[in-house]
């Protein structure tokens, strides 16, 4: 099973990454985006519970009073939809993700042995006047950095 762990700010908290990504995609021309929300998303696969992942995304991944937390879950990465007018940074494989390896070093000291796959990545969730053209671009202009990262736009 793959699980997908989302970590987004709480109503009344400002989320200040996603604040300052909108005012750089306005530095690219692109003018007419309302907000961005950026989430943080922890990809974990393996013999692992649902409870388990709800354990770690609440206890590890998550500030209780900052955070609220949902998790996805799917049988194989095709199963995966993505939100509409949203873009998914991730590492390519083989490329060393330190944030990765310091999640699974941190499951372990949570008591939870099993062998996992973890993968970091950010989601960007735009509201304005988009178009795929237009998600490209802010991908590519600023989000990804394609020699060691893929992103999917929807």
């Amino acid at each position: 099973m793959i699980f997908e762990i989302e970590i987004k700010s709480k109503k009344g908290f400002p989320n200040p990454h996603g604040i300052q990504t909108n005012s750089d995609i306005a530095g690219i021309g692109i003018k007419d985006i309302k907000s961005v929300d950026y989430i943080p998303v922890y990809r974990i696969s393996g013999d692992i519970s649902k409870k388990d992942i709800t354990r770690i995304a609440s206890e590890l991944l998550s500030d209780k009073i900052t955070e609220d937390f949902a998790i996805k879950e799917y049988a194989k990465p095709e199963d995966k939809k993505l939100e509409k007018n949203s873009i998914e940074v991730w590492y390519k494989r083989g490329v060393t993700d330190t944030v990765s390896e310091s999640v699974a070093k941190a499951i372990k000291d949570l008591g939870i042995k099993n062998e996992l796959v973890i993968k970091t990545g950010k989601k960007y969730c735009l509201k304005g006047n988009l178009n795929l053209k237009k998600l490209d671009k802010i991908a590519t202009s600023l989000l990804a950095n394609t020699l060691i990262q893929e992103y999917l736009i929807k």
